[in-house]
């Protein structure tokens, strides 16, 4: 589900490279790794922006290293239709189902292959399915080999490398029309409104947006914490906020929309670095929990403080329409 903390096959003969960036992120990795294969010119800072996901934060009340898994993404995959790439669902079932199940499931994969589509896996993590062989699926593995954090294949019929968990999911990205002449404008609001109302957006025992900085507080509080859990959030999480970072400080020096002026861009490059930055020092195993203590309340009130200058950056989008 996520790589650890040390950190084959031939690819399909298609437009362009199939690699996967090794981002801690790693659906964005693979959303990044289909952009570039279809020659989508959107960088990496721009699809975890125009997609929402740099604003997202997920925690599970034990710091569980599901959480940046375990929640509705669905909406960024479906505001990527902004910036030209959209996302299907080929099928999922679990590792138990009977060989008939998978067999048509990957035929299924194998036909979208064939027709040069970027296809994925989701099990622990999402990674790119690279081609075939005669056994099997390869599949990226964006943290290397060594060690073996994602498998390097899928072997048909039995699934033995996903046994021990969660149903696998395949899915595929296609090019298309931009969906909207307006993906920023639809990135904000759909922070500003996940950030509100964050029920919507996870089950419990998870907490979206202001609820997921409470449950990991109240999760700091003992000394008895999952600390894989916390340094892989903090790695997550901290990244979303980096490339917000480097999203608006590339709009401070080349202007973005029209609403969205200098000043107000370098503010929130400099207010999501700092996040960004009290986010990763708390991934660090070394220091003591009242240290992460401060440095998630730290986060907690930057984030809630980008929060309110994305909405009245949203309401002076809407009144200048």
């Amino acid at each position: 589900m996520q790589r650890s903390a040390d950190t084959g096959g031939p690819t399909m003969d298609r437009p362009g490279a199939l690699t996967q960036p090794p981002y801690d992120t790693s659906l964005l990795g693979v959303v990044v790794a289909a952009l570039r294969h279809y020659r989508i010119a959107r960088g990496p800072a721009e699809a975890f922006v125009l997609s929402g996901h740099a604003f997202a934060i997920n925690i599970h009340t034990d710091l569980c290293p599901s959480a940046p898994y375990c929640w509705n993404y669905r909406p960024c995959l479906e505001m990527l239709r902004g910036i030209g790439l959209q996302m299907r669902e080929i099928g999922t079932l679990m590792p138990t189902a009977d060989a008939a199940e998978k067999r048509r499931l990957e035929a299924r994969v194998r036909a979208a292959l064939e027709q040069g589509t970027v296809c994925s896996l989701l099990n622990l993590d999402h990674q790119l399915v690279l081609g075939r062989d005669s056994g099997g699926f390869l599949l990226a593995q964006p943290w290397g080999p060594e060690p073996p954090s994602t498998p390097a294949r899928l072997t048909f019929g039995t699934w033995p490398e996903c046994q021990t968990g969660p149903p696998v999911e395949f899915v595929a990205f296609t090019p298309c029309e931009p969906a909207s002449p307006t993906p920023l404008e639809n990135a904000l609001a759909f922070a500003v409104d996940a950030w509100r109302r964050p029920a919507g957006m996870t089950e419990q025992p998870y907490g979206f947006g202001p609820e997921a900085y409470e449950r990991w507080l109240a999760a700091l509080e003992s000394d008895d914490i999952d600390v894989h859990g916390n340094w892989w959030n903090a790695s997550v999480w901290g990244e979303c906020r980096a490339f917000a970072a480097e999203y608006f400080t590339t709009a401070a020096h080349v202007g973005g929309a029209a609403w969205l002026d200098a000043a107000t861009a370098r503010s929130l490059a400099e207010r999501y670095a700092s996040l960004a930055t009290a986010l990763r020092r708390a991934a660090d195993r070394t220091v003591s929990n009242a240290k992460r203590r401060d440095l998630i309340a730290a986060a907690r009130d930057l984030d809630a403080g980008c929060m309110e200058r994305l909405d009245a950056l949203d309401a002076k989008r809407r009144a200048a329409a």
